[in-house]
Order: structure tokens, then sequence, then C-alpha cells
């Protein structure tokens, strides 16, 4: 049976409780990459989009003026909430909203980020389209999120289709060509493309238990990745273990584009 389309509010809320280090370990590559190439200024007023529970908004804080995180997900928003109390930090405040229809003005921010969650967007040409518009002249966008092949629509179709199976908000990761393409559309100069490297292997396991998945599901996607094709098996680096487990590394994509 086709598992049900869920939004990426009802999803996240349920995942919030699973969030924890482990998974910024799995993206700590990308954080990295953003921190280091954001060249944050201390009047830097900044929007992280799609915060989740705030390690990117938290990151990012102690360099910048202000940080707002931005989630579709009050569960999320409520994690971000107690990590920064823990954190002690002052500068960041955390808003519901979607990617897609930003609730701010014109020009309201100098920095936007984004990380590993655009492939989750209803639309990613909205997405970029607000961002574009809520940032001020020369202001800049660090993104970052799971990307595919550009020239081997099978390995993406089947790389999508595993995590749609596993996440049912799942809607499409870009391959770095059609990234390139949409930023432009939009108004916003690639500066510099690039796969992060120091990815940490996943665990299938871990990674099912971090979506809550249902044993239905988890059971399709171990199937999915018994039957991978050694194109897959090569792109994204699949071991198998003991006990129907698996290890992996989805490759990911890290952009800095700036508003003319």
């Amino acid at each position: 049976m086709p598992t049900p389309i869920r939004t990426a509010k009802e999803q996240f809320d349920r995942q919030a409780a699973h969030y924890n280090a482990q998974w910024n370990a799995w993206t700590e590559a990308s954080l990295h990459w953003l921190l280091t190439h954001a060249a944050c200024q201390p009047t830097d007023e900044v929007l992280d989009v799609a915060t989740g529970t705030g390690f990117t908004a938290l990151a990012f804080a102690p360099y910048v003026q202000s940080v707002v995180g931005l989630d579709v997900s009050e569960g999320m928003l409520a994690q971000a909430r107690r990590k920064q109390a823990e954190l002690g930090l002052a500068n960041v405040r955390w808003q519901e909203g979607a990617a897609e229809a930003l609730p701010f003005p014109d020009g309201a921010f100098s920095l936007v980020t984004c990380r590993i969650a655009p492939h989750h967007f209803d639309s990613v040409p909205r997405f970029l389209a607000e961002v574009a518009r809520v940032l001020r002249p020369g202001g800049r966008l660090l993104l970052a999120d799971t990307t595919v092949p550009d020239d081997d629509p099978a390995t993406a179709a089947w790389q999508n289709r595993v995590e749609a199976l596993r996440d049912p908000s799942h809607r499409r990761n870009l391959p770095p060509r059609e990234w390139r393409q949409q930023l432009e559309a939009a108004g916003l100069r690639v500066a510099e493309m690039a796969a992060p490297g120091g990815e940490v292997p996943m665990r299938l396991g871990e990674w099912l238990e971090k979506a809550g998945c249902q044993p239905e599901q988890a059971a399709e996607v171990r199937t999915a990745f018994a039957a991978a094709s050694p194109t897959a098996k090569a792109a994204f680096q699949i071991q198998p273990l003991a006990d129907d487990d698996f290890t992996f590394v989805w490759q990911r994509l890290v952009v800095k584009a700036t508003k003319a």
C-alpha cells in the first residue's frame, strides 16, 4: 500500500524528539562549510529557514547581531527554545512559518541560511523567490541540502523513492545543475557551489528511527537498499552489515549565493 503523503509540519512534529546530536553529526560537515563561507559580520541580521531544532541558527548566533529561526513545526521550535536556554543565547528568536511564504518584509535580512531542508519544500522556486525578496541588496544565501547526480536519472529516482518511503514529507532532491538554474532564475548569483566533504556514514536502522518509521515503511526501505543497483551503491557508498542493516552516505550540496 502506498505511503500516504504527510505534510512537513505533521512529519516534523512527530520527529522532533528524535533530533539530537547524532543527527547533527551526520550533517556537521555542511554546517561547518556554511559557517566558514558566510563571512559573518557583527551587524548581520540572519534568517534560518526550516530551522528544525535550531542547530544552524544557534551556531550562527555568536557571530552576528540577531537570528530568526523559522520552521513549520512548533514541536521542532520547542526543542530549539530549550537548546537556546541551555546555551544562554539572547539574540535568537523563533517563529512558525513556511519557507514558501516568509512572514517578513522585503529586505529584512542580510543573510539567509537553510540546511538539509529544501527537499521537503512544496516549491523550491517559491522558496528561492522569497529568499531573494527578504534579502537586502548584496545579501547572502548559504544553503545545504541532500542532492543527486546530475546525469543519472535512474539513481536519482532510486534515492528520491527511498527518501519518500522513509519520510512521506520528502518531495525531491535536486541535482546540482537544477539548483544552479533555479537560483539564477530567482535573481541569486551563485558564488560557490561544492560538495562539503567529510560526511559521516549513516546506519540505515538509525536513520529510519530518526523518522519514526513504522515497521512496514522500514521493511520497504531495507528491501530497496538490498536491491540497489551497482550505480546507486557506488554513488551513495552503500555497504551491507549484519541483521539487514547498511551504512551509506548521501550526496550533499553546499551553495553560497548573493542578491545583486
